[in-house]
């Protein structure tokens, strides 16, 4: 039985379409049992509102720029995100994804120049922002390429599983509607290292970043990605374990 929260797009291939759309469909069912109930909006002024109104959400998870309607075109067609309701109604989860068009440009340029961040830089970008790399990337991520990120999951719920199948959720959900070249984010090396490389499931990571942000705040960070293709065998062999999957990040 599919979700009604993620329907399968018919314009999606046929059979990496059915295999992501039991994903979604398991994969929400088995987030219910833990307690959680999914619910997808692409309406993204909604993920920014919700970071205005929840005063602890905004101070352990502060929204990131890329998914912020304040500083980037985020219209319905190229971006989304995903909701988690406790049995209370309470927000205890957000995740969110946005398409990016790359087709004359790739991950490297448009990192350094901040235009993932923002869609004017040089208007928008904080004074001290900025993204250094110490080497070149060692492919050119570039096409439709979907950003996958801005996970939270309160500290209540945490412990049961969730960051292991909520990034396959996301991605999923960004093959469904976009049918990407490629998939990446961007993670804090302490946490990659810590155990959430394994965890996100990236085949691909390129060390060697430094980030200051909006807030001040300055990182070790590393870009992970997948191509479509990878995406499609990560899910498919990952379609099948929620109900053995145990309660970990």
């Amino acid at each position: 039985m599919l979700s009604p929260q993620f329907p399968v797009n018919p314009a999606a291939p046929a059979v990496p379409g059915a295999l992501l759309g039991l994903l979604l469909a398991a994969a929400e069912g088995t987030i219910a049992q833990r307690g959680v109930r999914l619910v997808r909006h692409d309406d993204m002024t909604g993920l920014r509102d919700r970071h205005r109104a929840d005063a602890f959400l905004a101070a352990d998870r502060p929204l990131p720029s890329q998914l912020d309607v304040d500083y980037c075109a985020l219209p319905p067609d190229s971006a989304f995100w995903i909701e988690g309701l406790d049995e209370n109604g309470r927000t205890v989860l957000t995740h969110a994804a946005r398409l990016f068009d790359w087709s004359a440009t790739d991950l490297e340029r448009e990192g350094l120049a901040s235009r993932i961040f923002y869609d004017r830089p040089q208007v928008d970008g904080r004074p001290g922002q900025d993204l250094t790399l110490d080497q070149p990337m060692p492919v050119r991520v570039s096409g439709r390429v979907a950003y996958v990120g801005g996970l939270w999951i309160h500290p209540d719920c945490r412990g049961r599983g969730l960051g292991r199948i909520m990034p396959r959720v996301g991605r999923a959900w960004a093959y469904l509607r976009w049918q990407p070249d490629f998939v990446f984010s961007h993670v804090v090396d302490r946490l990659l290292d810590g155990g959430l490389e394994a965890v996100y499931g990236y085949p691909h990571r390129h060390r060697g970043l430094r980030f200051r942000n909006r807030y001040g705040r300055a990182y070790d960070v590393s870009w992970v990605w997948m191509s479509g293709q990878e995406l499609v065998e990560d899910s498919a062999r990952f379609a099948g374990t929620f109900q053995s999957t145990r309660p970990r990040r």
